[in-house]
C-alpha cells in the first residue's frame, strides 16, 4: 500500500467516526426537538462484549402518550457503569411513529459522542496533510 492508499484510509477512518457521532447528535437532537416525552425508570444495564471490553447499555421502561409500555435498550453504551442503575428515573423523547427508537435525556448524543465527532475531523485532517504533502 503505497502512502496515497494509506492517507485516504486513514481519511475514511476519520470519516466512519465523524459519521458515527454525527448521526448519534443528530439523533437525539431530532427527538429532543420533535418527539414526545416519556418519564420512564431504568430497568437494568445491559452488558456487551466486544474486542474493546465490556460497554452498558440501560435498558429503559417508558409509556407512551397512546398508553402502550416500552422496554428500549439504549443504542448509546457506555464502558463504564454510569450513574444511571436500575430503578433511576429518567426523562426519554421518542418518535411516536416508531416509539422503540429513543434518546434518553442527558445521556444519549452527549459528550462522547462530541469526541467521536472531533477524533473523526482530527484523524481525517491528518489523512489530508499526508496526502497533499505526498502529491505535492
Amino acid at each position: 500500500m503505497g502512502p496515497e492508499q494509506g492517507s485516504i484510509s486513514v481519511m475514511a477512518f476519520g470519516l466512519l467516526f465523524g459519521a458515527v457521532g454525527g448521526a448519534s447528535l443528530f439523533k437525539a437532537r431530532w427527538l429532543r426537538r420533535h418527539g414526545a416525552r416519556a418519564y420512564g425508570t431504568v430497568v437494568r444495564l445491559a452488558r456487551t462484549s466486544g474486542e474493546g471490553g465490556s460497554s452498558y447499555h440501560p435498558v429503559v421502561q417508558y409509556q407512551t402518550a397512546n398508553g402502550q409500555v416500552m422496554e428500549v435498550r439504549s443504542s448509546q453504551g457506555k464502558s463504564r457503569r454510569s450513574s444511571l442503575r436500575a430503578g433511576s428515573p429518567v426523562t426519554v423523547h421518542y418518535d411516536p411513529a416508531k416509539p422503540q427508537r429513543m434518546a434518553i435525556d442527558g445521556y444519549s448524543g452527549g459528550g462522547g459522542m462530541v469526541v467521536f465527532c472531533v477524533f473523526g475531523a482530527v484523524i481525517f485532517l491528518i489523512g489530508a496533510r499526508v496526502l497533499l504533502s505526498t502529491v505535492a
